[in-house]
C-alpha cells in the first residue's frame, strides 16, 4: 500500500528558505470565541491547546515583523444576535496578547476560507506575494479552508503543526473526536495535495533571503 502523500510522489520538496518579498502571515481567527476571558458573553468554543497556538503564533508574527514579512490578520465576525463572533462583541476580538501593528492588513470573513468574500488574494497579488504561512485556529476547519483555497490561486502553503490547533468535536454517529486526533487528521489531509506541514522552531531557523 502506497502511503505517500501526493505531494510527495509529485516531487514536492520542503522548503529550504524564505524569501522575505515573496512570504506572507497570515493570522486566522485567534480571538476570543476560542479563548476564555471575563467578558459578559462567553466563548463557547475555548480550544484545549489554544495558548500554546497564541504563544507560537506571537513567534512567528515577531519572526516576520523582523524580517520585513507582512503579516494579514484575518477574523470571523457573525451577526451581531447570532451564536458565534458577535460582531462588535467581545468575541469577535482579536486576542489582546497578539494584535495587528499599525499598517499591517486585517481582514474580516463570514466563512471559513480567509479567501471567500474578501480582497485577500487581491491584496497578497499586489504584494507579490507567493507563499503564506497559515496560523491559528481552527486547524479542521478555518486553517484548512485557508490552506485548499491558497493553492488554486497560485500560492505555496506552509503550516506549522503546533501554530494551529482545534477542540474536541462530535461527530455524526454520536461519538466525540478528541481535539488531537482531529487536528492530525486535519493537517494530514491538508497535507496530502495542499501544504507543507512543519513546526515552529524549524519555521523559525529557516534563512530568510532579501
Amino acid at each position: 500500500m502506497n502511503t505517500k502523500t501526493i505531494r510527495t510522489m509529485s516531487g514536492a520538496a520542503a522548503t529550504p528558505s524564505l524569501n522575505a518579498k515573496e512570504t506572507a502571515v497570515i493570522v486566522v481567527d485567534i480571538q476570543y470565541e476560542y479563548y476564555a476571558h471575563d467578558g459578559e458573553t462567553q466563548p463557547k468554543m475555548v480550544i484545549p491547546d489554544g495558548m500554546a497556538v497564541l504563544n507560537n503564533s506571537k513567534k512567528i508574527v515577531e519572526f516576520a515583523r523582523k524580517n520585513h514579512m507582512p503579516v494579514f490578520f484575518v477574523g470571523h465576525v457573525g451577526p451581531a444576535d447570532g451564536p458565534l463572533f458577535q460582531e462588535g462583541g467581545r468575541n469577535s476580538a482579536f486576542h489582546d496578547d497578539l494584535l495587528p501593528n499599525e499598517g499591517e492588513a486585517v481582514i474580516m470573513k463570514a466563512t471559513p476560507s480567509s479567501f471567500v468574500g474578501t480582497d485577500l488574494d487581491a491584496q497578497l497579488k499586489a504584494a507579490g506575494i507567493k507563499q503564506l504561512i497559515v496560523i491559528g485556529l481552527m486547524s479542521h476547519m478555518c486553517i484548512s479552508s485557508t490552506a485548499r483555497d491558497a493553492v488554486p490561486l497560485g500560492y505555496a502553503v506552509l503550516i506549522p503543526d503546533d501554530a494551529t490547533a482545534t477542540r474536541d468535536l462530535e461527530s455524526w454517529d454520536g461519538s466525540v473526536v478528541d481535539h488531537k486526533t482531529l487536528h492530525r487528521s486535519a493537517l494530514s489531509g491538508v497535507a496530502d495535495v495542499f501544504a507543507e506541514i512543519t513546526l515552529t522552531d524549524r519555521l523559525l531557523k529557516m534563512p530568510v533571503t532579501a
